[in-house]
């Protein structure tokens, strides 16, 4: 009997390295099919974004040519929906025209703006204090603040600068956080005048402005209501008393809400963002603020 040959006593051996290699490359095409689909996928994904973000900034910029640029009123924009290949649009409009301004409002509407939450932590006037103590520059503080004391608490110093946020009013001397949820329908910053617009201010706020009060602010929600044509004059009327801190001038800031559903029946994705009128001819209005957040989760 014959021994194995010597190419034969090898032919294992090549054989289990054809083998190795061959799995080695079943791993790589396994690995870059992987890296291909993930690819693939992101490339999708990203499209699906950028066309969401093209779509969001497409009805803003819509929704402040009509309001600045065709001088459209808002309840014509309000609820409006554009139905489009990659989805239906609908945008919601308001302003805050109608709430008293942290940064240009006077002592006496951020009083209002405190009476009308309800809240009784401190007086309406001395939180009206604190808010001008804070945003104003200077050292000077207002009587009833808590930097009138020789050593005024630690984080208790006004921060002699304007409000940034609504959410602000937390580091002000005795604002508690569910305060802030009371304040909030009453309060802005993007009510650059200081004044309230009557065809916006909500009823509690106008009926704690001095000289205007609970019969008179009653009066001027069911003329808002009726939107006839001697609608303005009259409300105009009511609200002389009181012409330094509310008027019926057009606001100059609005509050636009757009709502995007793309494959589902409810809205996907939405955008809040605040336009405000343009300083010139060239640039009818800028965009003071975006916030972007996912509405089907």
């Amino acid at each position: 009997m014959r021994g194995p040959s010597r190419l034969q006593g090898h032919s294992g051996y090549i054989l289990i390295s054809v083998l190795a290699v061959v799995a080695l490359l079943s791993s790589l095409v396994a690995a870059l099919l992987l890296l291909g689909r993930a690819a693939t996928d992101t490339a999708h994904l990203a499209s699906r974004d950028l066309r969401r973000e093209t779509l969001l900034q497409s009805a803003v910029a819509l929704a402040g040519y009509q309001l600045f640029i065709l001088k459209r009123p808002l309840e014509s924009i309000d609820g409006q929906q554009l139905r489009l290949d990659a989805g239906v649009v609908t945008l919601r409009v308001n302003s805050d025209a109608g709430k008293v301004d942290l940064n240009g409002s006077g002592k006496d509407l951020l009083a209002a703006a405190y009476r009308a939450s309800g809240l009784t932590t401190m007086r309406p006037e001395v939180f009206a204090s604190r808010v001008i103590d804070w945003r104003e520059p200077g050292e000077t503080p207002q009587p009833g603040s808590p930097d009138t004391a020789a050593n005024p608490p630690p984080g208790q110093r006004a921060r002699n600068a304007p409000f940034r946020a609504l959410d602000d009013i937390a580091f002000l001397p005795g604002m508690a956080r569910d305060d802030i949820a009371r304040l909030r329908p009453f309060l802005t910053v993007f009510n650059p005048t200081g004044r309230l617009s009557a065809f916006f201010a909500p009823e509690p706020l106008m009926a704690a402005i001095p000289g205007i009060g609970k019969t008179t602010s009653r009066e001027i929600v069911v003329l808002r209501r009726k939107k006839a044509a001697e609608t303005d004059q009259a409300i105009a009327n009511l609200v002389l008393v009181a012409a330094s801190q509310i008027d019926t001038k057009p606001p100059r800031t609005y509050r636009v809400v757009v709502e995007l559903m793309l494959e589902r029946n409810r809205p996907e994705v939405g955008v809040t963002a605040v336009l405000s009128a343009g300083a010139h001819s060239t640039s009818p209005f800028q965009v003071l603020a975006w916030d972007q957040d996912a509405l089907g989760k």
